[in-house]
Protein backbone atom coordinates (compact mmCIF):
# COMPACT_ATOMS: atom_id res chain seq x y z
CA UNK A 1 0.00 0.00 0.00
CA UNK A 2 0.96 3.54 -0.86
CA UNK A 3 2.29 5.95 1.62
CA UNK A 4 -0.10 8.27 0.73
CA UNK A 5 -2.87 5.63 1.08
CA UNK A 6 -2.26 4.60 4.95
CA UNK A 7 -3.27 7.48 5.76
CA UNK A 8 -6.81 9.03 7.31
CA UNK A 9 -8.70 10.55 5.42
CA UNK A 10 -8.40 13.41 7.81
CA UNK A 11 -5.04 13.51 7.70
CA UNK A 12 -5.07 13.71 3.43
CA UNK A 13 -7.80 16.61 3.73
CA UNK A 14 -5.13 18.24 6.16
CA UNK A 15 -2.58 18.13 4.07
CA UNK A 16 -4.74 18.54 0.90
CA UNK A 17 -5.57 22.10 2.45
CA UNK A 18 -2.26 23.34 3.35
CA UNK A 19 -1.25 22.46 -0.03
CA UNK A 20 -4.16 24.84 -1.78
CA UNK A 21 -3.20 26.84 0.51
CA UNK A 22 0.20 27.18 -0.14
CA UNK A 23 -0.68 27.66 -3.74
CA UNK A 24 -3.17 30.60 -3.31
CA UNK A 25 -0.40 32.28 -1.41
CA UNK A 26 2.05 31.57 -3.94
CA UNK A 27 -0.23 32.82 -6.45
CA UNK A 28 -1.17 35.87 -5.36
CA UNK A 29 1.96 36.78 -4.25
CA UNK A 30 3.00 36.07 -8.23
CA UNK A 31 0.10 37.93 -9.50
CA UNK A 32 0.96 41.22 -7.42
CA UNK A 33 4.12 41.08 -8.14
CA UNK A 34 3.08 40.57 -11.84
CA UNK A 35 0.81 43.49 -11.72
CA UNK A 36 3.56 45.47 -9.85
CA UNK A 37 5.84 44.73 -12.70
CA UNK A 38 4.03 45.34 -15.18
CA UNK A 39 1.81 48.22 -14.23
CA UNK A 40 -0.86 48.10 -16.80
CA UNK A 41 -3.43 48.76 -13.93
CA UNK A 42 -3.13 50.60 -10.98
CA UNK A 43 -1.45 48.74 -7.54
CA UNK A 44 -4.85 48.96 -5.73
CA UNK A 45 -6.45 47.50 -8.97
CA UNK A 46 -3.80 44.92 -9.20
CA UNK A 47 -4.29 43.79 -5.93
CA UNK A 48 -8.17 43.36 -6.35
CA UNK A 49 -7.70 41.18 -9.02
CA UNK A 50 -4.93 39.06 -7.36
CA UNK A 51 -7.54 38.59 -4.57
CA UNK A 52 -10.44 37.62 -7.01
CA UNK A 53 -8.34 35.14 -8.42
CA UNK A 54 -7.25 34.03 -5.16
CA UNK A 55 -11.01 33.93 -4.41
CA UNK A 56 -12.15 32.19 -7.34
CA UNK A 57 -8.99 29.57 -6.60
CA UNK A 58 -10.86 28.61 -3.43
CA UNK A 59 -14.22 27.91 -4.50
CA UNK A 60 -12.90 25.60 -7.33
CA UNK A 61 -10.33 23.83 -4.28
CA UNK A 62 -13.48 23.40 -2.06
CA UNK A 63 -15.68 22.34 -4.77
CA UNK A 64 -12.73 19.90 -6.10
CA UNK A 65 -12.25 18.87 -1.71
CA UNK A 66 -15.77 18.36 -1.62
CA UNK A 67 -16.26 16.01 -4.33
CA UNK A 68 -13.28 13.73 -2.99
CA UNK A 69 -14.85 13.54 0.74
CA UNK A 70 -18.29 12.63 -0.99
CA UNK A 71 -17.46 10.70 -3.21
CA UNK A 72 -17.84 7.68 -1.00
CA UNK A 73 -20.81 8.81 0.68
CA UNK A 74 -22.80 9.15 -1.89
CA UNK A 75 -21.48 5.36 -3.35
CA UNK A 76 -22.72 4.36 -0.05
CA UNK A 77 -26.13 5.87 -0.07
CA UNK A 78 -27.09 4.64 -3.25
CA UNK A 79 -26.39 1.28 -2.44
CA UNK A 80 -28.33 2.03 1.38
CA UNK A 81 -31.30 3.19 -1.18
CA UNK A 82 -30.95 0.43 -3.33
CA UNK A 83 -31.72 -2.14 -0.32
CA UNK A 84 -35.13 -3.35 0.70
CA UNK A 85 -36.75 -5.97 2.71
CA UNK A 86 -36.57 -8.31 -0.38
CA UNK A 87 -32.17 -7.26 -1.09
CA UNK A 88 -31.10 -7.51 2.62
CA UNK A 89 -28.18 -9.28 1.71
CA UNK A 90 -26.55 -6.45 0.60
CA UNK A 91 -23.94 -4.66 2.18
CA UNK A 92 -21.69 -1.60 1.70
CA UNK A 93 -18.49 -2.27 0.13
CA UNK A 94 -16.15 -0.33 2.77
CA UNK A 95 -12.46 -1.86 1.46
CA UNK A 96 -11.59 1.29 -0.02
CA UNK A 97 -12.73 3.40 2.91
CA UNK A 98 -11.15 4.74 5.82
CA UNK A 99 -11.44 5.94 9.43
CA UNK A 100 -15.01 7.74 10.03
CA UNK A 101 -16.42 6.72 6.62
CA UNK A 102 -15.05 2.89 7.29
CA UNK A 103 -16.68 2.72 10.81
CA UNK A 104 -19.53 4.06 9.33
CA UNK A 105 -19.80 1.29 6.48
CA UNK A 106 -19.25 -1.17 9.53
CA UNK A 107 -21.67 0.00 11.56
CA UNK A 108 -24.52 0.30 9.15
CA UNK A 109 -23.33 -3.30 7.52
CA UNK A 110 -23.46 -4.39 11.80
CA UNK A 111 -26.96 -2.98 11.52
CA UNK A 112 -28.00 -4.39 7.95
CA UNK A 113 -26.98 -8.08 9.62
CA UNK A 114 -29.51 -7.73 12.66
CA UNK A 115 -32.28 -6.82 10.62
CA UNK A 116 -31.59 -9.88 8.17
CA UNK A 117 -31.49 -11.95 11.09
CA UNK A 118 -34.66 -10.68 12.12
CA UNK A 119 -36.69 -10.51 8.92
CA UNK A 120 -35.45 -13.84 8.68
CA UNK A 121 -36.58 -15.20 12.39
CA UNK A 122 -39.79 -13.33 11.54
CA UNK A 123 -40.39 -15.21 8.57
CA UNK A 124 -39.73 -18.87 10.50
CA UNK A 125 -41.91 -17.69 13.10
CA UNK A 126 -44.92 -17.08 10.70
CA UNK A 127 -44.28 -20.41 8.78
CA UNK A 128 -44.04 -22.19 11.92
CA UNK A 129 -47.00 -20.85 13.69
CA UNK A 130 -49.32 -21.04 10.28
CA UNK A 131 -48.07 -24.67 10.55
CA UNK A 132 -48.79 -24.97 14.17
CA UNK A 133 -51.89 -23.54 13.51
CA UNK A 134 -53.41 -25.53 10.86
CA UNK A 135 -53.42 -28.97 12.25
CA UNK A 136 -55.87 -28.50 14.91
CA UNK A 137 -58.13 -26.32 12.71
CA UNK A 138 -58.12 -28.90 10.16
CA UNK A 139 -58.89 -31.21 13.17
CA UNK A 140 -61.60 -29.01 13.94
CA UNK A 141 -62.93 -29.04 10.47
CA UNK A 142 -63.14 -32.77 10.63
CA UNK A 143 -65.14 -33.20 13.13
CA UNK A 144 -67.73 -30.54 11.80
CA UNK A 145 -67.87 -32.39 8.45
CA UNK A 146 -67.94 -35.51 10.21
CA UNK A 147 -71.13 -34.18 12.05
CA UNK A 148 -72.99 -32.03 9.42
CA UNK A 149 -72.52 -34.91 7.17
CA UNK A 150 -74.65 -37.52 9.36
CA UNK A 151 -78.36 -36.75 9.10
CA UNK A 152 -79.19 -38.25 12.75
CA UNK A 153 -76.08 -37.05 14.16
CA UNK A 154 -73.59 -38.08 15.68
CA UNK A 155 -73.94 -41.62 17.16
CA UNK A 156 -74.19 -41.53 21.39
CA UNK A 157 -71.42 -43.96 21.30
CA UNK A 158 -69.18 -42.02 19.64
CA UNK A 159 -70.19 -38.49 21.22
CA UNK A 160 -67.02 -38.72 23.85
CA UNK A 161 -64.82 -39.59 22.14
CA UNK A 162 -65.63 -36.38 19.61
CA UNK A 163 -66.10 -34.23 22.65
CA UNK A 164 -62.81 -35.20 24.19
CA UNK A 165 -60.89 -34.84 20.61
CA UNK A 166 -62.73 -31.03 20.27
CA UNK A 167 -61.62 -30.12 23.75
CA UNK A 168 -57.91 -31.36 23.61
CA UNK A 169 -57.94 -29.48 20.09
CA UNK A 170 -59.39 -26.26 21.06
CA UNK A 171 -57.26 -26.43 24.51
CA UNK A 172 -54.18 -26.68 22.28
CA UNK A 173 -55.42 -23.95 19.95
CA UNK A 174 -56.25 -21.47 23.20
CA UNK A 175 -53.08 -22.42 24.46
CA UNK A 176 -51.02 -21.89 21.47
CA UNK A 177 -52.45 -18.48 20.96
CA UNK A 178 -51.78 -17.44 24.44
CA UNK A 179 -47.92 -18.31 24.22
CA UNK A 180 -47.84 -16.44 20.46
CA UNK A 181 -49.41 -13.50 22.21
CA UNK A 182 -47.20 -13.38 24.55
CA UNK A 183 -44.02 -13.81 22.85
CA UNK A 184 -45.23 -11.20 21.21
CA UNK A 185 -46.45 -8.50 23.62
CA UNK A 186 -43.75 -6.17 24.04
CA UNK A 187 -45.99 -3.46 25.93
CA UNK A 188 -44.39 -4.84 29.30
CA UNK A 189 -42.98 -1.88 31.26
CA UNK A 190 -39.29 -3.19 32.94
CA UNK A 191 -38.60 -0.16 34.71
CA UNK A 192 -41.91 -1.08 36.75
CA UNK A 193 -41.09 -4.76 36.99
CA UNK A 194 -37.31 -3.64 37.94
CA UNK A 195 -38.09 -2.61 41.38
CA UNK A 196 -40.35 -5.84 42.40
CA UNK A 197 -39.16 -8.42 44.64
CA UNK A 198 -40.71 -11.66 45.60
CA UNK A 199 -40.57 -14.51 47.53
CA UNK A 200 -38.97 -17.50 45.51
CA UNK A 201 -40.07 -20.06 47.29
CA UNK A 202 -43.71 -19.51 47.03
CA UNK A 203 -43.55 -19.46 43.27
CA UNK A 204 -41.95 -22.40 43.27
CA UNK A 205 -44.03 -24.06 45.29
CA UNK A 206 -47.20 -22.82 43.22
CA UNK A 207 -45.60 -24.10 39.76
CA UNK A 208 -45.00 -27.65 41.77
CA UNK A 209 -48.17 -27.77 42.69
CA UNK A 210 -49.64 -26.82 39.59
CA UNK A 211 -47.66 -29.49 37.32
CA UNK A 212 -48.29 -32.52 40.04
CA UNK A 213 -51.34 -33.65 38.17
CA UNK A 214 -49.36 -33.89 34.60
CA UNK A 215 -46.36 -35.34 36.50
CA UNK A 216 -48.59 -38.20 37.72
CA UNK A 217 -49.92 -38.38 34.92
CA UNK A 218 -46.75 -39.06 32.74
CA UNK A 219 -45.14 -41.18 35.69
CA UNK A 220 -42.99 -38.75 37.27
CA UNK A 221 -42.07 -37.83 40.22
CA UNK A 222 -41.34 -33.73 41.16
CA UNK A 223 -38.84 -32.76 43.97
CA UNK A 224 -38.64 -29.24 45.53
CA UNK A 225 -35.04 -28.88 47.36
CA UNK A 226 -35.28 -27.46 50.42
CA UNK A 227 -34.78 -24.55 51.66
CA UNK A 228 -35.36 -22.44 48.90
CA UNK A 229 -36.16 -19.30 50.20
CA UNK A 230 -34.70 -16.41 48.56
CA UNK A 231 -35.60 -13.24 47.45
CA UNK A 232 -35.46 -12.23 43.75
CA UNK A 233 -36.43 -9.26 41.36
CA UNK A 234 -38.61 -10.41 38.93
CA UNK A 235 -43.06 -10.55 38.75
CA UNK A 236 -44.85 -13.29 40.36
CA UNK A 237 -46.38 -14.36 37.57
CA UNK A 238 -43.77 -14.06 35.07
CA UNK A 239 -41.36 -16.06 37.06
CA UNK A 240 -44.47 -18.91 37.75
CA UNK A 241 -44.73 -19.32 33.77
CA UNK A 242 -40.92 -19.71 33.66
CA UNK A 243 -40.77 -22.09 35.78
CA UNK A 244 -44.34 -23.96 35.20
CA UNK A 245 -42.68 -24.10 31.28
CA UNK A 246 -39.26 -25.48 32.43
CA UNK A 247 -41.37 -28.17 34.52
CA UNK A 248 -43.33 -28.63 31.58
CA UNK A 249 -40.54 -29.64 29.09
CA UNK A 250 -38.89 -31.37 32.32
CA UNK A 251 -41.94 -33.55 32.89
CA UNK A 252 -42.97 -33.85 28.90
CA UNK A 253 -39.38 -35.58 27.95
CA UNK A 254 -38.69 -37.61 31.15
CA UNK A 255 -38.11 -41.36 31.11
CA UNK A 256 -41.42 -43.34 33.13
CA UNK A 257 -40.45 -43.14 36.66
CA UNK A 258 -38.34 -40.41 36.28
CA UNK A 259 -37.12 -37.65 38.30
CA UNK A 260 -37.66 -33.40 38.42
CA UNK A 261 -36.07 -31.69 40.96
CA UNK A 262 -35.51 -27.85 41.45
CA UNK A 263 -32.60 -26.44 43.32
CA UNK A 264 -31.73 -23.27 44.49
CA UNK A 265 -28.59 -21.71 45.35
CA UNK A 266 -27.11 -18.56 45.78
CA UNK A 267 -23.96 -17.95 43.53
CA UNK A 268 -21.88 -14.48 42.91
CA UNK A 269 -24.58 -12.35 44.16
CA UNK A 270 -27.36 -14.07 42.27
CA UNK A 271 -29.89 -16.62 42.72
CA UNK A 272 -29.63 -19.96 41.05
CA UNK A 273 -32.62 -22.64 40.00
CA UNK A 274 -31.24 -25.48 38.61
CA UNK A 275 -34.49 -27.70 37.36
CA UNK A 276 -32.94 -31.45 36.28
CA UNK A 277 -34.63 -34.63 34.80
CA UNK A 278 -33.70 -37.69 33.94
CA UNK A 279 -34.69 -37.67 30.44
CA UNK A 280 -32.81 -38.79 27.62
CA UNK A 281 -30.75 -35.54 27.04
CA UNK A 282 -30.05 -33.11 24.47
CA UNK A 283 -27.28 -33.19 22.13
CA UNK A 284 -25.04 -30.54 21.77
CA UNK A 285 -25.98 -29.13 18.29
CA UNK A 286 -29.03 -28.34 19.94
CA UNK A 287 -28.17 -26.89 23.33
CA UNK A 288 -29.04 -23.20 21.72
CA UNK A 289 -31.27 -23.83 19.24
CA UNK A 290 -33.99 -25.53 21.74
CA UNK A 291 -34.33 -21.66 23.05
CA UNK A 292 -35.60 -20.74 19.24
CA UNK A 293 -39.40 -20.33 18.96
CA UNK A 294 -40.79 -23.72 17.37
CA UNK A 295 -37.81 -25.43 17.62
CA UNK A 296 -38.31 -29.14 18.61
CA UNK A 297 -35.48 -31.91 19.24
CA UNK A 298 -37.28 -34.59 18.65
CA UNK A 299 -40.61 -33.24 16.38
CA UNK A 300 -42.68 -36.26 16.49
CA UNK A 301 -42.28 -36.89 20.17
CA UNK A 302 -43.03 -32.93 20.84
CA UNK A 303 -46.35 -32.98 18.40
CA UNK A 304 -47.70 -36.41 20.04
CA UNK A 305 -47.31 -34.76 23.55
CA UNK A 306 -48.59 -31.66 22.24
CA UNK A 307 -45.80 -29.84 22.63
CA UNK A 308 -45.47 -26.69 20.27
CA UNK A 309 -41.76 -25.77 20.87
CA UNK A 310 -42.40 -22.76 22.54
CA UNK A 311 -41.88 -22.88 26.22
CA UNK A 312 -38.33 -22.59 26.51
CA UNK A 313 -38.39 -19.75 24.02
CA UNK A 314 -41.11 -17.79 26.42
CA UNK A 315 -38.86 -18.48 29.10
CA UNK A 316 -35.70 -16.75 28.20
CA UNK A 317 -38.31 -13.68 26.78
CA UNK A 318 -39.86 -13.01 30.23
CA UNK A 319 -36.56 -13.22 32.51
CA UNK A 320 -34.89 -11.16 30.18
CA UNK A 321 -37.22 -8.27 31.87
CA UNK A 322 -35.65 -8.52 34.64
CA UNK A 323 -31.87 -9.29 33.65
CA UNK A 324 -32.38 -12.73 34.57
CA UNK A 325 -30.28 -15.59 31.79
CA UNK A 326 -31.55 -19.47 31.24
CA UNK A 327 -29.06 -21.74 29.66
CA UNK A 328 -28.81 -25.08 29.43
CA UNK A 329 -26.02 -26.31 31.97
CA UNK A 330 -25.24 -29.97 31.54
CA UNK A 331 -27.25 -32.55 29.39
CA UNK A 332 -26.34 -36.31 28.94
CA UNK A 333 -28.29 -39.65 28.45
CA UNK A 334 -28.65 -39.50 32.05
CA UNK A 335 -30.74 -36.36 31.49
CA UNK A 336 -30.34 -32.63 31.40
CA UNK A 337 -30.05 -29.16 33.88
CA UNK A 338 -31.53 -26.13 33.00
CA UNK A 339 -30.19 -23.02 35.10
CA UNK A 340 -32.13 -19.74 35.68
CA UNK A 341 -30.52 -17.10 37.14
CA UNK A 342 -31.73 -14.19 39.00
CA UNK A 343 -30.78 -10.73 40.29
CA UNK A 344 -31.05 -10.75 44.23
CA UNK A 345 -33.67 -8.96 45.71
CA UNK A 346 -33.63 -7.22 48.84
CA UNK A 347 -36.81 -5.28 50.70
CA UNK A 348 -36.57 -1.71 51.60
Amino acid sequence: MRPWNRLSLRARLTLLEILFLAILLILYTALEAFFSVIRIVPEAQGRIISLLVVLVGMILSAQWLAVIILKPVKRMSETAAGITATTLHKRLEIDELHDELKKLGITFNTMLDGLEHAFQQQARFVSAAAHELRTPLSILRTNLEVAGDSDDGIDPSEWGDYRATTERTLSRLESLTEDLLLLADGTYDRTHGEHNVVELANILADATSFMEPMAVEYGVTLHLVEPCTALVKGEESFLFLVFRNLLDNAIRYNRPNGNVTLQVVHEDGRVVVRVSDTGKGISPSSSELIFERFYRVDSSRARRNGGAGLGLSIVRHLLAFFQGTVELEASSELGSVFKVTLLEGRLR
